[in-house]
């Protein structure tokens, strides 16, 4: 019954080893780790006996554990340096103090004993009696095999000193190393009175997780250790298993453990951890992790957005330009600038976005306002100093000055000064600034040279502007080809649109290298330009009926990218299909068109909220939309068709609205006609007998009318002077009444149709009582009503 340990060589310290060694660690598989005195770590290997240094310092004390020694009650032997000694377990212990334990040597299996000497390491070799248990294997570098060897302690060696301590350790390795059942029997043996909770948690309990994890917080409530972050670990995971209808019964209390997780990282410091688990969270149905995640997120990117703008040596453009955004919407408790100064600081650094943004407060505060002369002086200074990227920016302010002024001249030469010293988007600048005032007369390119002084440095934009001016004319369109192609290989997508749509224009000779046009929109399209996806659509809509399923795609791509011919298109194809499902889509895609400039579609929304159709009844939102389309459709100038109403019957009625681009619309209307056989009725009203050829009656006014809006629509006041005659008939002169008339109307159009209706009293002349009676005298005026309902054709 001896536990025989005896002596198989000495190792000594390699080359490198820096002076008595200082102990042991463990590495991540569970082998010990030797430090010298310099700090460095050394690992022994156990098939040939080298020792060599690894940069792993280790993850823990590597002596040996308490279990080891009581696995055998009998007496030690120590048979090395010459001599035995017959020693009991505890001088044993105390002789062999220092040592580590490894579980072969040189294909030996069976516990080995490592015992730093002087000159080296001392290799030992243990000898149980016949029937002594084994210790379990633990690697740490596979946690689960630490949760198999704890059970399997727990389960044969558990009344044997120090065999639940060794458990608890490989449980806690286990538990860090993501084996989070491991967790809870590792709570089960260090808190005996949560064992309970700790198995139903294991089995499935959602709650019983959260109270074993609330109770073990109240340990270390200041700094959660690793168990106590694996218990919420485990409780935060459990909607991953189970049945479909366990894991959705359970999501909620899941969530809350997601919540604890969160808080537990935040105590730790790991922000990034605490709002992945608020994420989780999140997925899970909490609303308020939702918010909260979102409102550390815009925290954490409004902190970073500082850092990179404030950085005293490195600070980034484009973080400036974000941080005033921010700081136009919110305070930013950590930023010392201001929105004004982060976009100066960003315009200062070449962001052209900043220096746009900076001219809006000219706009906002006046040319006069202090911080914007120093503003525009600091620039102009570092321009005169050399830098042209302040020459970009004391340009974007000095456009903003009143065009009449010297500012607004020596802005496009400025523009024209930083182009000429590459910088694009000052070519840019210099080409969208209007020639007016002093700039009419400045000597300076003019905006097709500065465009394509743009695209000449490369810039996809400048070259898109250079297609564009050049597109307007025939004679030109060669070379806007040129420019848009450049364009589209630059990664302008808009210009692989245009591109296709110029190609399909009728020109003689086919332009080098070109393709065809729907080459071109494919790549608009798969670039991302929503109106690329619209045209390759189009070519396929059927007039009626189900577009093909590609067109339909095509259709949603267009309008994700909110173009609003795309949405109206899609819409349009729900409505086909007349369903109520289809409607309340279609409304939702109206919606999108309306708020993107088809304003047609405000119009045909708005009347499905009349009739409450797709949504529910809705009158004011009716209202608005139908404004919002008479405020905001174009404005047709004429407007052509027939007219029926009174006094006239049947007549052709024409208006033109007058080209005032603002404020109330003002437009001039005319209406003429000619009825056979009944202009004996004006014969009557002066008391003379029918004709027997009966007479025509001839009818035309003019009507000046008033719209509150310069579109043109709606409803409208109006003044006008009409006649009415009778002419032809045996013997009849022309019989002509006239006279001024007031009326009021509604005007209405859809598309390129109009109806209107239109209604007033109008004077036509006077009624003499000697007429019919020669003993009477006196008159009174005619006074009758105007209806009038008219539709038509509204062009131009």
């Amino acid at each position: 019954e001896l536990v025989r340990v005896g002596e198989l060589g000495l190792l000594p310290y390699p080359d490198g080893f820096v002076g008595s060694p200082a102990g042991w660690v463990l590495d991540g598989s569970g082998s010990p780790l030797l430090v010298d005195g310099g700090g460095a770590t050394w690992l022994l290997d156990e098939d040939t006996g080298a020792q060599q240094r690894v940069p792993d310092p280790g993850l823990g004390a590597g002596g040996i554990p308490e279990l080891w020694w009581a696995l055998s009650g009998g007496d030690w032997v120590l048979d090395y340096g010459g001599h035995f000694a017959v020693l009991d377990r505890e001088r044993a212990r105390s002789e062999l103090r220092g040592a580590a334990r490894i579980r072969s040597f040189q294909g030996a299996a069976g516990d080995h004993l490592l015992l730093p000497e002087p000159e080296g390491l001392l290799v030992l070799s243990v000898e149980r009696p016949r029937g002594s248990p084994e210790l379990p294997v633990c690697a740490p570098a596979v946690p689960e095999t630490c949760l198999s060897s704890a059970r399997q302690l727990l389960d044969q060696l558990g009344d044997i000193p120090g065999a639940r301590q060794e458990a608890l350790g490989q449980l806690n390795i286990a538990c860090t190393g993501g084996v989070y059942r491991a967790c809870y029997e590792a709570v089960a043996i260090e808190l005996p009175e949560l064992a309970e909770e700790a198995e139903r948690c294991v089995e499935g309990a959602v709650g019983a997780c959260h109270e074993v994890a609330g109770e073990r917080l109240k340990l270390e409530p200041e700094r959660p250790g690793a168990l106590s972050v694996g218990l919420l670990e485990f409780a935060c995971s459990m909607d991953a298993s189970g049945s479909l209808g366990e894991r959705l019964r359970r999501l909620e209390e899941v969530g809350e453990g997601c919540v604890m997780l969160s808080g537990a990282y935040d105590r730790l410091g790991l922000s990034d951890r605490a709002l992945l688990s608020l994420d989780q969270a999140c997925v899970l149905g909490r609303a308020d992790a939702c918010e909260e995640a979102a409102e550390r997120r815009h925290a954490a990117f409004a902190s970073r957005t500082v850092r990179e703008c404030e950085d005293p040596e490195l600070p980034v453009a484009a973080a400036c330009v974000e941080l005033g955004l921010l700081l136009q919407q919110e305070d930013v408790p950590a930023a010392s600038l201001d929105d004004f100064d982060a976009f100066l600081r960003g315009c200062s650094l070449g962001e052209e976005r900043g220096c746009i943004l900076l001219g809006d407060y000219v706009d906002r505060w006046g040319i006069a306002n202090e911080r914007v002369l120093a503003a525009e002086g600091a620039l102009r200074r570092s321009c005169e100093g050399g830098e042209q990227r302040a020459c970009l920016g004391v340009a974007h302010l000095l456009v903003r000055h009143e065009p009449r002024s010297e500012a607004y001249a020596e802005a496009l030469s400025t523009f024209d000064q930083a182009c000429r010293a590459g910088l694009a988007s000052a070519c840019i600048g210099g080409a969208q600034q209007r020639r007016i005032g002093k700039a009419r007369w400045l000597d300076a390119p003019d905006s097709t040279a500065l465009w394509r002084s743009a695209c000449e440095l490369t810039s996809a934009r400048g070259c898109a502007g250079l297609g564009e001016d050049l597109s307007r004319s025939r004679g030109t369109w060669p070379e806007a080809y040129e420019a848009w192609s450049r364009s589209c290989d630059l990664g302008e997508a808009h210009s692989c649109t245009e591109l296709g749509l110029l190609v399909e224009q009728r020109h003689r000779e086919p332009w080098e290298g070109e393709q065809p046009p729907e080459r071109y929109l494919q790549r608009g399209c798969e670039s991302e330009d929503p109106e690329g996806c619209y045209r390759l659509a189009e070519r396929d809509l059927p007039r009626r009926g189900e577009p093909p399923e590609e067109t339909y795609l095509l259709l949603e791509r267009s309008c994700e990218g909110e173009l609003g011919e795309g949405c109206a298109e899609l819409a349009r194809v729900h409505l086909d299909r007349r369903t109520s499902f289809d409607d309340e889509i279609a409304a939702r895609h109206l919606r999108t068109a309306c708020d993107n400039g088809s304003f047609e579609s405000c119009k045909e929304l708005g009347e499905m909220f009349q009739r409450g159709k797709g949504v529910e009844r809705d009158r004011d939102q009716a209202r608005e939309l139908l404004e919002r389309f008479r405020f905001n459709a174009p404005r047709n100038h004429l407007r052509l068709g027939p007219a029926l109403g009174f006094p006239f019957g049947l007549a052709a009625r024409g208006e033109l609205v007058l080209p005032i681009p603002v404020g109330p619309a003002l437009s001039v209307a005319a209406a003429g006609t000619r009825l056979p056989a009944v202009g004996g009725a004006l014969l009557l009203l002066e008391g003379d007998e029918q004709p027997e050829d009966p007479a025509s009656l001839l009818y035309w006014d003019a009507v000046a009318r008033l719209y509150p809006n310069n579109k043109a629509r709606g409803f409208y006041g109006a003044v006008g002077y009409h006649s009415l005659s009778a002419s032809g008939g045996s013997g009849v002169q022309d019989r002509p009444r006239d006279g001024f008339s007031v009326r009021f109307g509604l005007h209405s159009e859809s598309k390129r149709l109009y109806s209107n209706l239109e209604l007033g009293i109008g004077r036509y002349g006077i009624i003499d009582i000697s007429d019919f009676d020669a003993e009477e005298e006196g008159s009174f005026p005619l006074i009758l009503s105007v209806l009038s309902l008219s539709v038509g054709l509204s062009t131009l």
